[in-house]
């Protein structure tokens, strides 16, 4: 996914507060805050140090910034370095970088995108700890 704001029709600037539903056929980057809902036909990237607090549907998704609620792609996730969703993801196919994080449970897959009776894989992200390996015992 390229960042480049030429790429993007819709572009809500840094210094932007928005409530309410926004939806959009191409791409869209968010900069500043928004609260609402959000679906997309095309691709929305919000951007470092942006605020989304909104159901986000689109075909591509890109996190940079935070989302504080639902997220869901018809194609990919992506969550960069700095990225940071709270709330549940389901997306056919998902990218995390070293740094992101997620607080809520993932449906990734070729079907992610679209609920399965019974089924599909819900992974819970929790922090990792490694633990040193214990003393060797000398006998």
């Amino acid at each position: 996914m390229a960042d480049s704001t030429q790429e993007y029709g819709t572009v809500i600037g840094a210094d932007a507060n928005f409530k309410g539903e926004l939806s959009f056929d191409s791409a869209a980057k968010l900069l500043g805050k928004f609260e609402g809902s959000i679906n997309a036909k095309g691709r929305i990237h919000v951007a470092d140090g942006s605020k989304c607090k909104a159901t986000v549907k689109a075909k591509e998704i890109s996190v940079e910034g935070h989302i504080e609620g639902n997220v869901e792609a018809m194609d990919r996730v992506e969550i960069k370095n700095k990225g940071i969703v709270t709330g549940d993801i389901t997306a056919a196919r998902m990218i995390m970088s070293e740094g992101a994080s997620i607080d809520g449970h993932c449906r990734i897959g070729s079907n992610g995108h679209t609920p399965r009776p019974g089924g599909g894989v819900t992974t819970d992200a929790k922090p990792v700890s490694v633990a040193p390996p214990p003393p060797a015992v000398k006998k």
